[in-house]
């Protein structure tokens, strides 16, 4: 997909500004989206969407000395977070999408954007990702929740990528992806939660939490481990996206576009297939629409898996575990929500919006540590 270019001549931009017709050149050149033509000036614009809380996203126009076909005219390109400890934290997530794009994308049957150039830099933890421009289509609202066809269509999706890696024996030869030992050191992870549990209900406010979700979150601490084992550690695995909102997905729009992708996979991961149907349809749909289509969809994902060739898993193993990853992100929420340096929009979308959200969901399941036994 590319080759590296030299540090010392080529150093991996830390953002847009760092940017020059010479460096595009050379990275759609690696990358074989060019061939003769070279990039005389670009402009920078802002993408819409919900963005992100670990990197920088901008849009480019291009202009080229000279027509080549293909040659893109406008693309999207990824960059590291500004702060170096936000960089330092994330490296392992750029790694993984870097690999994704490299390794993995051309073999899957999941739409994702091309991508023409990929790379980092350990040593600074910066890396640059050189992506298709899929507009006219574009990305959900997280806020505005989706239809329910936009709904079916990306649960349709995600059970064919799951169902293709279920089980698959490439998946214990991705040395890059690493499997954390939730089992290990049990101790050391709830300690880590209940340092997390009073600042995230300092960090909250008046928002209010219902008895039985505060209930929960002060005894979450010991079954931690235990979810985040079974959830990501238990077979049977597959690959999970990991991060599948609306923020991530793309839909066609009435100019037209891709009629579905699916973006940013620095959150790829091995784990139970259905925690990536849990975030998405608890967390992104108003809970009026998921309360009524969610069942219906969960029937509809377990029978594509089956269809598709996924033996020796119930629909009732797909219920218990759906109830576990309810759970599992509400645990994502409070060290979320206890730890990040929010800007006023993303306190908003985390403690207002999903929330709420995730919290609705556990109460409509009546979602508890029942199911782990």
């Amino acid at each position: 997909m590319s080759r590296r270019f030299d540090d010392t001549l080529f150093p991996i931009p830390a953002g847009p500004a760092d940017l020059t017709p010479a460096w595009l050149t050379a990275a759609l050149a690696a990358g074989g989206a060019i061939n003769q033509a070279a990039v005389t000036t670009f402009a920078v614009e802002t993408p819409g969407g919900d963005g992100g809380l670990y990197g920088q996203t901008v849009r480019l126009r291009l202009l080229y000395d000279a027509d080549e076909a293909g040659a893109p005219r406008s693309l999207i390109a990824k960059f590291s977070a500004a702060t170096p400890e936000l960089r330092a934290r994330a490296s392992d997530s750029y790694a993984r999408e870097i690999h994704f794009y490299r390794a993995l994308a051309p073999h899957t049957t999941l739409p994702t954007p091309v991508c023409y150039y990929a790379d980092s830099d350990p040593a600074t933890h910066r890396h640059v990702i050189l992506l298709q421009d899929l507009a006219p289509a574009r990305s959900g609202s997280r806020l505005e929740g989706c239809t329910r066809a936009q709904a079916a269509l990306a649960v349709r999706h995600i059970a064919a990528f799951h169902a293709a890696w279920w089980e698959h024996p490439l998946l214990s030869a991705m040395e890059w992806l690493p499997d954390p030992d939730f089992g290990q050191n049990p101790e050391r992870r709830q300690a880590e939660y209940d340092g997390w549990w009073p600042r995230f209900l300092q960090n909250i406010g008046d928002t209010p939490l219902p008895d039985p979700i505060r209930e929960m979150g002060e005894r979450f601490g010991p079954q931690r481990a235990r979810i985040e084992q079974h959830l990501f550690n238990a077979p049977p695995r597959t690959l999970l996206h990991g991060d599948f909102h609306l923020g991530n997905l793309v839909f066609a729009t009435a100019e037209g576009g891709a009629p579905f992708a699916v973006l940013d996979w620095q959150m790829l991961r091995r784990g139970r297939a259905v925690r990536d149907v849990a975030y998405f349809l608890s967390e992104n749909l108003l809970p009026a629409d998921r309360q009524a289509i969610e069942m219906e969809l969960l029937a509809d994902y377990h029978r594509l898996l089956v269809e598709a060739g996924v033996c020796g898993y119930t629909f009732r193993d797909c219920l218990a575990d759906y109830r576990l990853s309810l759970l599992q992100r509400f645990r994502a929420l409070v060290s979320t929500i206890a730890v990040m340096p929010f800007s006023a929009s993303e306190r908003q979308m985390h403690v207002d919006v999903l929330l709420p959200r995730n919290i609705a969901a556990i109460l409509d399941w009546d979602a508890d540590f029942s199911d782990l036994n």
